[in-house]
């Protein structure tokens, strides 16, 4: 179910900051009821409707969030789908048998900033921020996530937020470090779809992909 229409409620954003985000102080910073947001993540996660959420990549390449609701084996995975392309590739995967992450916090910056006539690049980063894993992130990181919050509505303690959301891949695959292949970024942690050992061919569309 595409579910990118709804960015636009205003609980969307406390609710996924919480799920794939892991902040808990969400609903505080967004002056929301905590129940409005518990019913608007069980609305995310019923059974019966896997939603999806799309962003445009570089090079014409698609992200798909696919909030995954297997009964008893629900979490969030990251498509990518090449262009031209039906099908998609994982490039990470939060929550039961995970992987990731899938890109560095330099990727994150620069697939944020990249055109988007439906999407701000404060919300393209925040919806792809769970999927980042980098143990460079530099000290300005803080502000960055910091004004993306208060960007997307949030009225209080944005600077709570951001720590939590810079912390949050530490429940799957923590600190990763980034190296080179090939003159291609390659993730130094085995969890990782853009491992060392990965075929030349996914890494160079993950690379194409996040602008690297």
């Amino acid at each position: 179910m595409d579910a990118t229409p709804w960015l636009d409620d205003p609980v969307f954003w406390p609710a996924f900051l919480l799920t794939p985000g892991g902040s808990t102080t969400a609903a505080v910073a967004f002056d929301a009821d905590p129940a409005d947001v518990e019913d608007y993540v069980s609305a995310l996660h019923q059974h019966d409707t896997w939603p999806v959420i799309s962003l445009g990549l570089a090079q014409g390449h698609r992200l798909h969030i696919l909030f995954r609701n297997f009964d008893g084996d629900s979490g969030w995975d990251y498509l990518v789908q090449p262009v031209g392309s039906d099908t998609a590739i994982t490039a990470a995967a939060l929550e039961g048998g995970f992987q990731g992450p899938a890109l560095s916090w330099a990727e994150l910056v620069r697939t944020a900033s990249q055109p988007d006539s439906m999407r701000s690049p404060a919300e393209r980063l925040l919806l792809l921020l769970p999927a980042v894993g980098d143990s460079g992130i530099p000290p300005e990181a803080q502000d960055v996530v910091t004004s993306a919050v208060t960007a997307v509505g949030a009225q209080h303690r944005q600077h709570d937020v951001a720590r939590e959301l810079l912390r949050a891949s530490h429940r799957f695959w923590g600190d990763c470090a980034w190296g080179e292949r090939d003159d291609m970024p390659v993730c130094l942690g085995v969890h990782s779809p853009r491992h060392q050992g990965a075929t030349p061919g996914q890494l160079a569309l993950l690379a194409e992909a996040f602008g690297g």
